[in-house]
């Protein structure tokens, strides 16, 4: 198994508070969301990682070599103007085998990840709430399969937010190549979010949502995330 980490965004919306950095270095208690993000797969004993950065790419991995993973990188020269559809897309020779998916700009709790390793097949980490539009939410049949993902639904019909946090079937890996495929080059879409392609393949292709328990996770946006994200990280590091 390896980790998957889109980390090629500027994160504009962070610019109020001075930050000019690429959002994953955001620190926490001398922490990064990378460190985070790294230790938990350690963690797991998973020491593969495929990086796709892009904005200060150079900032990014040089916060990796700190850390005993082996590292292959993957550049969006165009994150300005393109999404995760994109930047999933460049990464698709990798995405070969088992893998556990990260949004590079979430704080979350390290055991999560122990969850989403130990569990079978395609399983998205959703936090089971009521949804406004910006979020992306899921809506889950029977045995809590998601049957549509994305920004667009209704959300009174969802069970909560995606938190960009998930893992890949390999017996998956082949359809998610094919539908990124599609996106990007016959549909010319590079600026959605990937979950436009999971949401695809999910008539064919079984992705179960797994709630996170009580375990804490924050997508960082904004100045406000960040607030929040700090606080979690307060109570994380009260409790070990």
């Amino acid at each position: 198994m390896k980790g998957v980490i889109l980390a090629a965004g500027r994160g504009e919306r962070l610019a109020p508070m001075g930050w000019d950095k690429p959002k994953c270095l955001l620190e926490f208690g001398g922490q990064t969301l990378l460190d985070n993000i790294v230790g938990a797969l350690l963690e797991n004993g998973i020491n593969r990682v495929v990086v796709v950065v892009g904005y200060k790419q150079e900032d990014v991995l040089k916060a990796l070599e700190k850390h005993p993973v082996t590292v292959e990188t993957v550049v969006n020269e165009d994150y300005a103007e393109t999404n995760t559809i994109h930047s999933l897309y460049l990464a698709r020779k990798h995405l070969n085998e088992d893998f556990i998916y990260f949004n590079a700009d979430v704080l979350f709790e390290r055991e999560l990840i122990s969850h989403l390793a130990g569990r079978d097949g395609n399983v998205f980490a959703i936090e089971e709430k009521k949804c406004g539009a910006e979020e992306v939410k899921v809506i889950v049949g029977g045995d809590r399969r998601i049957v549509r993902i994305g920004k667009k639904l209704e959300p009174q019909e969802c069970l909560g937010e995606f938190i960009g946090v998930g893992k890949f079937s390999e017996s998956t890996c082949e359809a998610m190549v094919k539908s990124l495929c599609r996106f990007n080059e016959e549909l010319g879409e590079r600026n959605l979010f990937f979950e436009a392609a999971v949401d695809a393949i999910l008539d064919e292709h079984f992705f179960y949502a797994m709630g996170l328990d009580g375990l804490g996770a924050i997508e960082v946006d904004n100045p406000d995330d960040y607030k929040r994200a700090k606080a979690l990280w307060e109570r994380i590091s009260n409790t070990k």
